[in-house]
């Protein structure tokens, strides 16, 4: 059975793009066959696997001019839907048709027993993107940079996560809490002692090291498994992605 899961926080920097593109390789490189949505106007998890300047992303769907996903093929285990920066001049005419809003999990529904997993990277926002992500979702996948201004916010996450489960998703869950970017420093470790404090079993047990290569394999195009899998980040997301599974 297919299991949908948006990768969300309403923060930038809390590493929501580099945990869809790498929790999906291990997946993969596990043996599960995942599709990567780019649901952010950024369009950088679009970008981290080398497709960019392309006719058809999903902002044309949200525009009515496709009626499937423009899915691209990255390799035999992974395709992603693409995005671009004309996501963004997409979305204020949205609002008013009450269909936009479950247009994605439309679309989803045609494709996915194509796929054991797919991994929707949310815009840093609330919006009717992210919306629509968890709309078509059965899982919220949660990043928490270890900072303690992440703390801020989340009980708005977990609100509107609570009030799309109750009107309009009743199978929405959260699937758990990860904690990235995480150092050996005293606050890194009150931070993640405050968030297993308030959310419990929910903060998955696996954190996401500071590591360069992370950033390093982005930069060149590449899931951290593929530019160095013998660092911090590779052994990292394979634990991540090994815990989701159980």
């Amino acid at each position: 059975m297919t299991k949908i899961l948006s990768v969300l926080n309403h923060k930038g920097g809390t590493a929501k793009t580099t945990t869809t593109l790498n929790v999906g390789a291990a997946l993969s490189i596990l043996g599960y066959r995942v599709l990567l949505v780019d649901l952010d106007p950024q369009a950088n998890l679009s970008q981290s696997l080398g497709v960019e300047e392309i006719m058809e992303t999903i902002s044309m769907v949200f525009e009515r001019k496709l009626e499937i996903l423009p899915i691209r093929v990255i390799n035999k285990q992974i395709h992603l839907v693409p995005s671009s920066l004309d996501l963004s001049a997409v979305e204020p005419g949205l609002y008013s048709n009450i269909n936009s809003y479950f247009l994605l999990k439309s679309l989803i529904a045609k494709v996915k027993d194509s796929y054991d997993w797919i991994l929707i990277d949310c815009p840093p926002s609330l919006g009717i993107f992210s919306q629509n992500a968890l709309i078509a979702s059965d899982g919220v996948l949660i990043t928490v940079q270890a900072q303690f201004l992440a703390l801020k916010g989340l009980d708005t996450v977990y609100n509107l996560i609570e009030t799309i489960k109750d009107r309009l998703n009743p199978d929405l869950g959260i699937q758990g809490l990860v904690v990235t970017q995480t150092n050996h420093t005293k606050l890194s470790k009150e931070i993640l002692l405050a968030l297993r404090g308030n959310y419990q079993d929910k903060v998955y047990k696996t954190t996401i090291r500071q590591n360069v290569a992370i950033a390093e394999a982005s930069i060149n195009r590449q899931d951290i498994f593929s530019y160095s899998p013998e660092s911090n980040g590779a052994i990292d997301y394979m634990n991540l992605a090994k815990e989701i599974l159980l």
